[in-house]
């Protein structure tokens, strides 16, 4: 069942729970002086992933494509998402990444 949210924030709130509820660190990501830095940072058992939050029919900005693909050029992992339950199925495969026997 995909849920609706009319603010990104309200996306972001419901992610966040979810995520600790998980047992993720997440933590709201802002760096001085730059805007286009995805919103949240996650970790799980040393994984870090940084995630950029759209609401449903919105994409990353010009300048946060920028900020997206210089992290990953560097191996760093971030996405951006509409959606909880894209959100969800994401924390799913970080999770099973985590646990399984190369990565401990």
């Amino acid at each position: 069942m995909r849920r609706e949210f009319r603010l990104e924030k309200d996306l972001q709130t419901a992610c966040v729970r979810m995520a600790r509820r998980r047992g993720w660190f997440a933590r709201r990501y802002k760096g001085p002086g730059r805007r286009s830095h995805p919103d949240y940072l996650f970790a799980y058992r040393g994984r870090v992933l940084f995630i950029e939050f759209k609401l449903p029919g919105n994409e990353p900005t010009d300048l946060q494509w920028v900020e997206i693909r210089e992290m990953l050029s560097h191996g760093l992992s971030v996405l951006w998402l509409d959606s909880i339950d894209d959100f969800e199925a994401v924390l799913d495969v970080f999770e099973a990444e985590a646990c399984s026997p190369k990565h401990n």
